[in-house]
């Protein structure tokens, strides 16, 4: 495969093929990448390039190097299909992939500013703020604040080690349908450490807004995610056709 010699960096469009591989299955969790003889005749291009192409794909934690052995991939992109409404856990678990939770915090308190808008709170109401990451496989994939109106009647004291919406049906809380949006966001010092990614880098952060079946909001949050793992995927439809 020859790479295009077009405005954009070679060793990028190199790297992106990679990172195409990896996302697609083509390179499997474990496998030894082509080592760079290979890929140099795969790519016509230099070897200072293709070093370039996969010490950014070891940077993002993709790739890991092993001295005398090569280079392997170290963890298959995580996907998040949107088209039902799912718990984090429930999403992951259908993937085969085991989920735990490290609780950063937990309080009853009034909500911050344009947290209680959100949730069409009345001044004086409080929220249940949980927070806390969400491990997939044991590496933490993302950061996750959740807030709550005090009057769904959930507890500080309730197990937040599993899923929210298992701790929804217990109190008679039924989510219908979730509002979401997504950003990319520059990851500071604190959110680094969390998820185990270079300060500076880019991350994704998704707001949801989730309903009941009556149309009442019974959480907002938000979510900042590994850009280096993560993949958001939707599927859309042209004019509400509905094609195989």
């Amino acid at each position: 495969m020859m790479v295009k010699r077009t405005g954009i960096p070679l060793y990028y469009q190199v790297e992106e093929v990679i990172r195409k591989k990896i996302e697609n299955g083509v390179f499997k969790e474990g496998d030894m990448i082509p080592a760079e003889m290979e890929l140099e005749k795969e790519f016509h291009v230099s070897r200072i390039t293709i070093r370039k192409a996969v010490e950014n794909l070891v940077q993002d934690g993709l790739l890991l190097k092993q001295q005398g052995i090569g280079t392997i991939v170290t963890k298959h992109f995580i996907n998040d299909e949107v088209n039902s409404l799912e718990s984090f856990t429930e999403k992951m678990e259908r993937q085969g992939r085991k989920v735990t939770s490290t609780l950063l915090e937990v309080r009853m308190q009034a909500p911050p500013e344009g947290i209680g808008e959100n949730l069409n709170l009345i001044a004086g109401e409080q929220v249940l703020k949980i927070s806390r990451i969400r491990n997939v496989d044991g590496s933490p994939l993302a950061l996750f604040t959740t807030y709550i109106p005090a009057y769904l009647g959930i507890p500080s004291d309730e197990d937040f080690s599993g899923s929210l919406f298992e701790v929804y049906a217990k109190y008679g809380v039924d989510p219908s349908y979730s509002d979401r949006s997504i950003h990319a966001i520059v990851v500071d010092h604190t959110i680094a450490n969390l998820l185990h990614i270079t300060e500076g880098g880019a991350a994704l952060q998704m707001n949801y807004l989730t309903y009941d079946g009556q149309g009442r909001i019974i959480e907002y949050a938000e979510g900042i995610y590994r850009g280096d793992w993560y993949h958001y995927k939707v599927r859309v439809y042209r004019n509400a056709r509905r094609l195989p």
